[in-house]
């Protein structure tokens, strides 16, 4: 049967603070954008490769009256060409220009001024309302670090990142109805959720942890490199995206360098959250499926001898982070 080492256990968690998302073609074009998403471009610290059916608009679909502003977009599956509608509150202030075919962004005339030009993928993600609510569902190809060496910003890493170019030239020879777009995520500052249990009368108060100290610990011993990395190691086991081969099957491990902190400092329990919610997309995988807010929770021990930081219940004897993973809207 499963027991408690300590009257108080620890587990270390990363959720996400911000995050943003961008078409691989406008990477260069990151630092010209709005000062506050530009800074959140240089702050991100995860990114993921994501891909979904490839949208064009409709040409001269775009129609408004009464403040409602309604058009039509398509997408190819499986060779046959699909229409869906969708709605902007509000009538726009010039004439609508399409580019040419395959129609993939608009641009507002007035005069002069000229805004876009907007792309469908963007478009399919600001309106008010779509008619098929699966094109906001982007599948998880790939999770990597935004930065190398903990200096270069994402727009540098990823300008010459190889696994993104393949995975481009993968979807061009054989996905050409589908196009790839890039989540970038930046962290919060990490958190140590404590639980404390003083049922169990076999754990003695004199024997407890000292949780000041051990907070200390982590201060000294994990750095930002390293809650990065175990980031980018939680959610690809998590996800189990295509493209990423390390941590896919064996995260956590003993062996790995990035948990040997959380080893010595004697949390029980990792956990890191991804919430995308702000940018109305929902993420899945082959293994996961569709969910704005996703939890990954690992036991960094075996649960079935160490009682797991996920069982709150006394009589309970199954439940452990594996009950407490996935979607939960």
């Amino acid at each position: 049967m499963a027991e408690r080492k300590f009257i108080t256990e620890m587990a270390f968690t990363l959720a996400s603070q911000g995050v943003m998302i961008t078409h691989p073609k406008d990477i260069s074009k990151i630092d010209d954008q709005p000062e506050d998403v530009s800074e959140l471009a240089k702050d991100c610290h995860i990114y993921l490769i994501v891909k979904r059916p490839r949208l064009g608009f409709v040409a001269d679909s775009i129609k408004w009256k009464d403040g409602i502003t309604k058009g039509k977009m398509y997408y190819h599956q499986a060779g046959e060409r699909i229409e869906i509608d969708f709605l902007l509150a509000g009538e726009p202030n010039g004439i609508i220009q399409y580019s040419e075919y395959p129609h993939n962004t608009i641009t507002l005339v007035n005069g002069e001024d000229r805004i876009g030009p907007l792309p469908a993928h963007l478009i399919s993600l600001i309106c008010d309302d779509i008619s098929d609510k699966s094109l906001r569902d982007l599948e998880v190809v790939y999770v990597g670090m935004s930065y190398g060496d903990g200096n270069r910003s994402a727009k540098d890493r990823l300008k010459s990142h190889s696994t993104l170019q393949q995975v481009l030239a993968d979807m061009s020879a054989d996905e050409p109805d589908s196009e790839a777009l890039l989540i970038l995520v930046k962290y919060a500052p990490p958190i140590s959720l404590i639980t404390f249990d003083g049922r169990d009368k076999s754990l003695r108060m004199e024997d407890d942890r000292d949780v000041i100290k051990d907070l200390r610990k982590q201060q000294e011993l994990i750095d930002g490199k390293t809650e990065i990395a175990l980031a980018e190691a939680g959610l690809i086991k998590y996800f189990k995206p295509r493209y990423n081969d390390k941590y896919k099957n064996n995260f956590p491990d003993r062996a790995h360098a990035i948990t040997e902190s959380l080893y010595d400092i004697d949390f029980i329990a990792f956990v890191v959250e991804l919430d995308t919610e702000d940018i109305k997309v929902r993420l899945f995988s082959e293994n996961m499926k569709p969910g704005f807010h996703h939890i990954a929770s690992y036991d960094l021990h075996d649960s079935s001898i160490r009682k797991s930081f996920f069982d709150l219940l006394e009589s309970s004897s199954s439940y452990s982070a594996g009950s407490h993973s996935g979607p939960i809207f």
